[in-house]
């Protein structure tokens, strides 16, 4: 019995490791639009799109979209993004070339978050794209080529810089963590959660071994 609870706490660590190590593009956040393959709103050559009261995370470097081009290669792309008062925040854009399905878009790093953003993409040719996202909800409104869309909006993920581990974003994990509790739990409770899971998995091991014997 020993022997078996060994190895399959041995199994729970390795896999525990790897995941904390393993490396990939991690989000800055999201405007929380579902993930949906319909286009949301259609871009002809030199048309604009804006999205507005966008929550702009620190630590961004990419937009992520879904895009779609009528099996063409990719337009010429830009973005900018500018504040609640007009005060340009980023800007970036993509070559032509690419292919269609999910695409980052890189922009001028972001260090600080900003509230009620706003997200505009410009389709600079040679060709039309579909931008995916889902129906319209109350907070955000878009608009295509200056008109306001009725029924619809875009599904914009910020991106950070690189790729990073989860071991690398702790941190920020933590710092998360205490978001939207009070000020007398904020800064040990994720302390306080990985103790109880560490307390429930030994009670466990104990429950195991007694009954085993």
């Amino acid at each position: 019995m020993r022997r078996v609870l060994a190895c399959g706490l041995l199994a729970i660590v390795a896999a525990f490791a790897l995941l904390l190590l393993h490396r990939e593009p991690r989000r800055s956040g999201s405007d929380t639009t579902p993930y949906a393959t319909g286009a949301a709103a259609v871009l002809n050559v030199g048309e604009r799109t804006c999205q507005g009261q966008e929550l702009l995370p620190a630590d961004t470097a990419a937009l992520r979209m879904t895009i779609h081009t009528y099996g063409k290669p990719g337009a010429r792309l830009s973005v900018s993004v500018t504040g609640p008062h007009g005060a340009p925040l980023t800007t970036g854009g993509l070559p032509a070339g690419w292919r269609q399905g999910v695409v980052r878009i890189p922009v001028t790093h972001v260090s600080t978050t900003t509230a009620g953003a706003t997200v505009c993409l410009r389709d600079e040719g040679p060709s039309p794209v579909a931008l995916a996202g889902d129906s319209r909800d109350q907070f955000h409104t878009m608009q295509v080529d200056g008109k306001t869309v009725e029924d619809g909006q875009l599904r914009y993920e910020y991106m950070r810089p690189g790729s990073e581990s989860w071991l690398q974003l702790l941190p920020t994990v933590v710092y998360r963590f205490s978001l939207g509790k009070s000020g007398l739990v904020r800064h040990w409770a994720w302390a306080a959660a990985l103790v109880l899971m560490l307390f429930a998995v030994t009670m466990a091991i104990r429950t195991i071994l007694r009954e085993g014997t």
